[in-house]
């Protein structure tokens, strides 16, 4: 299910969430350890005798979840932050990253302290690395983003940052919780 799709199922659920931003959550959920679907719903969707609309738009997340869960098993890598496309204007695509990233930073950051998870410290150096630079990527915002041919590549660059090392603390996080 593209992007745009599932914005619109929220839109008409009247649910008020990011869906980039609840992508880079589940995602960091994810790399921490298995979750039930129904754990990583957002409270609004996650309530007994919904609306059709919320009932949509929940079928539509745990698609959302599944993929993710593959992509992040797939010999190939395939993981991608889930982003607007990129028939979408550049400061548009450049603040869902931000935010992306910020729900990444946020519910790792939770996860860690709630189970008071210990990383060895080569690893903790390693991911500590990459979520300084989550949180500079976190901190775009749409005026900071001009548009052009340099900055559409510089965007390019940065998604495959964080495509490669959000995979990366996934790899790392299972080896450390297995």
């Amino acid at each position: 299910m593209e992007y745009s799709e599932i914005d619109l199922l929220r839109r008409k659920a009247n649910v008020a969430i990011d869906i980039s931003e609840y992508h880079g959550t589940i995602s960091a959920y994810l790399c921490c350890d298995s979750f039930q679907e129904d754990d990583l719903l957002p409270n609004e969707v996650s309530l007994e005798g919904s609306s059709v609309q919320i009932i949509d738009f929940k079928h539509a997340l745990y698609e959302l979840i599944a993929n993710t869960i593959n992509s992040f098993n797939d010999a190939e890598m395939s993981f991608y932050p889930f982003l607007p496309p990129d028939s979408k204007e550049l400061s548009i695509r450049a603040h869902s990253l931000s935010i992306w990233c910020q729900g990444f930073i946020d519910a790792l950051g939770v996860f860690i302290s709630e189970r008071e998870l210990t990383i060895n410290q080569s690893d903790q150096t390693f991911i500590s690395e990459i979520i300084e630079d989550f949180a500079q990527i976190s901190t775009l915002s749409k005026t900071t983003v001009e548009n052009g041919n340099e900055e559409e590549l510089a965007y390019f660059e940065v998604v495959e940052f964080v495509k490669v090392g959000t995979q990366l603390v996934y790899e790392e996080l299972k080896r450390e919780i297995n």
